[in-house]
């Protein structure tokens, strides 16, 4: 991980800029809920390994109840310009990498699926299930674009308290509504939402039926 003053201030005002949707994670990066880390190189092994160790840290300080939202921020510093396909791909060899370095001391999150194919699967990292965005400079949706690759881990366990408390619906519309103000359609990743494996919605790519994830998990 390198200390990047100037990535943790592009972060903070893609967050808070008019082009970003998710008041989730823009209420997160106001309250101090964003643990943020700046790498070298989107998909090297040695980011991987990186991630591994400061994602265990994150899991094991969090308080998922202490804040309304909360995520880790992973970006980095290259490569830039990527099309769709090529940010999916790296995506997926990124996330390959942070398991195999991941899987080695930690097993699987409990109570959610590995195979990437099913409704419940959730991507785990130390032993804790998350759903991860994917977000870069050359994506379709406008709401999506940071100025260099970005991946968000959000936690499930974050995602069952919210729909707990009843406030899951009422944040979904608010974002839909953000969305299409900002981009004249809602995503359509989202009419996917619940009914097949969330692995299709991380690169925020449209996918075709037939797709498949290329993750595969250590058994």
């Amino acid at each position: 991980m390198t200390v990047d003053a100037s990535a943790a201030t592009e972060v903070g005002q893609f967050f808070l800029g008019d082009s970003f949707p998710c008041l989730a994670g823009r209420s997160a990066w106001r309250q101090g809920g964003i643990t943020h880390h700046h790498y070298t190189w989107f998909g090297d092994d040695d980011t991987a390994r990186q991630m591994a160790a400061d994602l265990e840290r994150y899991v094991k300080a969090v308080d998922w109840d202490a804040k309304p939202f909360t995520s880790f921020v992973a970006t980095f510093s290259g490569p830039l310009q990527l099309s769709e396909i090529e940010f999916e791909d790296v995506l997926w060899r990124q996330l390959q990498a942070l398991h195999d370095h991941d899987s080695l001391t930690h097993g699987w999150a409990e109570g959610y699926d590995r195979d990437a194919s099913s409704g419940a699967f959730a991507y785990s990292v130390a032993g804790h299930p998350f759903f991860v965005i994917g977000l870069h400079e050359t994506h379709s949706r406008i709401g999506r674009r940071p100025p260099f690759p970005m991946l968000a881990f959000n936690s499930h366990a974050q995602f069952d308290r919210i729909k707990a408390a009843g406030l899951w619906d009422r944040l979904q519309e608010k974002i839909r509504k953000q969305d299409i103000e900002l981009q004249g359609n809602i995503n359509p990743n989202l009419v996917e939402y619940e009914k097949l494996s969330e692995a299709r919605r991380y690169s925020g790519r449209r996918k075709p039926e037939d797709w498949v994830c290329p993750f595969s998990a250590r058994v």
